[in-house]
């Protein structure tokens, strides 16, 4: 089993899912087991899976479900701007 010190190391040197899947098991593993670093660790590896899933968007023409608006919201919006200016 992997120690605090080479969780923490392959963490912080970046992405964990570039490591080989024996590592990678071993390291959620420990995590997981870790009362000492698994709670720090594991904030680290969420915070890592985020990123790695907003890039995936950015990267993808179509903007996320969420982002998009509905043809009566934009002109509501439209109409709104107009009255301002």
């Amino acid at each position: 089993m992997l120690r605090c010190k080479q969780v923490s190391d392959a963490l912080s040197n970046g992405k964990y899912w570039d490591l080989p899947l024996r590592q990678r098991i071993g390291l959620k593993m420990h995590v997981c087991l870790c009362f000492v670093c698994g709670p720090f660790n594991r904030f680290i590896m969420l915070m890592q899976d985020t990123t790695r899933h907003y890039l995936a968007h950015e990267q993808s023409d179509a903007p996320p479900s969420s982002m998009s608006l509905s043809d009566d919201a934009k002109k509501r919006m439209a109409s709104s701007l107009k009255e301002k200016s």
